[in-house]
């Protein structure tokens, strides 16, 4: 009986935290999608962090979460005949909507 009460009581607590996780590993889908064929166009991207899901704190009706995000981007320079890689870090915040599809992007610094 016990193990029924136990397992009863922590069901919820185990859905929650997968549609959580799901949630957030479709967002960040979206926003890989979003950087490389969006904004860094035939640039190598790599992911460096991102943050937890948060409930967006703006007055806008369409904007349902935001979720920060560190990554750099492989920028090809020509100095004196010669090709150097350079790796720029960049760290945006992205406002999703409902659906996790992402609206507006913002660089921040620090």
């Amino acid at each position: 009986m016990r193990i029924f009460l136990i397992l009863a009581i922590s069901l919820p607590c185990f859905l929650n935290a997968q549609i959580n996780r799901s949630a957030k590993e479709l967002a960040i889908e979206n926003i890989q999608e979003y950087l490389v064929n969006k904004l860094f166009k035939d640039q190598p991207y790599k992911a460096v962090s991102f943050s937890d899901i948060k409930p967006a704190e703006e007055s806008n009706k369409q904007i349902s979460w935001t979720i920060n995000h560190s990554f750099e981007i492989e920028e090809t320079k020509i100095v004196a005949d010669k090709k150097t890689a350079l790796h720029k870090f960049y760290r945006f915040v992205f406002y999703l909507d409902s659906k996790m599809n992402v609206l507006k992007a913002v660089s921040f610094s620090g």
